[in-house]
């Protein structure tokens, strides 16, 4: 078919030609959005980071490490944008973050272990911010991000946050969110005095409560230890994908049309699209995370 452009499926990495906007192979929606993009595969668990069409640079940040044994470590962050310098904060965190996190894996760190893992990888996070250089401008914000983390081995995954970026659970018949936004929408909601929808639609929804940086609250990120009882899909993202798929089942749509063996990048890549076709004005970035539980032996 000379003359036609060759398209890769996001789902299914079958070779498409011409106009046909789907998948000959598995049906999935082909993606033509050529937007520049990053990505990282490491089979159990992928990212992909986009750049939103009204930034210049991209500020999001993702890192992503597996261990010998399989274990996986995984940080987003997201670098503000009224701060100065929003994409080196954001690198420099999720990079001393996530080396923090594969030391404890590969050390053995389990349960407690690995909380006070994530509890040091949020301060190094913390510290790498400090690092970044800046000069003084009276309207921007010192350098500044949020900050998602997970830490996965074998029956559990200790989930971190500080932020507005979120983690979500992915399995047949259990979607749900992990974490809870420190944001101001989020806290007017919990204090009772706004509805969801009214704090949702005040343009002071989005601004944080807590973040990464210089001139943040010295408090330690929120924890959790998720212990799944069947195989599922973790996801990290920053806000540039759930701005346009907040709730848990938006996300569990998108991922079901895909196939059902679809790859932890094929997914990411998805979601990221998705985002980019619905606006795609912030910075996307996505991981997913392949999680099926150790089978443990009976006693």
């Amino acid at each position: 078919m000379s003359g036609e452009l060759a398209v890769r499926c996001a789902a299914c990495e079958s070779l498409l030609f011409g106009g046909d906007r789907f998948c000959e192979e598995c049906g999935a929606p082909v993606e033509t959005d050529g937007g520049a993009r990053s990505a990282e595969d490491i089979g159990i668990a992928a990212a992909v980071t986009e750049q939103g069409r009204s930034h210049h640079r991209n500020e999001d940040a993702y890192a992503l490490q597996q261990t010998p044994d399989g274990a996986v470590a995984a940080v987003v962050c997201d670098g503000i944008s009224t701060a100065l310098s929003g994409d080196l904060a954001a690198r420099g965190a999720a990079a001393a973050a996530v080396a923090v996190l594969a030391g404890a894996l590969r050390d053995g760190a389990e349960g407690r272990e690995l909380a006070d893992a994530t509890r040091a990888a949020a301060i190094a996070a913390r510290r790498a911010v400090e690092q970044v250089p800046w000069t003084a401008r009276s309207d921007l914000a010192l350098p500044s991000c949020t900050f998602v983390s997970a830490a996965c081995r074998a029956a559990e995954a200790v989930i971190g946050w500080i932020g507005d970026s979120r983690a979500y659970w992915l399995a047949t018949g259990d979607v749900r969110q992990l974490t809870v936004d420190d944001s101001w929408a989020t806290e007017q909601v919990a204090d009772g005095l706004l509805s969801a929808d009214e704090a949702a639609a005040d343009r002071r929804a989005h601004a944080l409560t807590r973040w990464v940086g210089v001139d943040a609250p010295d408090d330690e990120p929120h924890l959790i230890t998720f212990r799944p009882a069947a195989r599922g899909r973790l996801i990290l993202c920053s806000d540039g994908l759930w701005n346009y798929a907040s709730e848990p089942q938006h996300l569990a749509t998108i991922v079901a049309a895909l196939p059902p063996k679809a790859a932890p990048a094929a997914v990411a890549r998805r979601l990221a699209a998705v985002a980019m076709e619905r606006g795609g004005r912030d910075d996307v970035t996505v991981v997913v995370i392949d999680f099926e539980p150790a089978r443990r032996a009976a006693p």
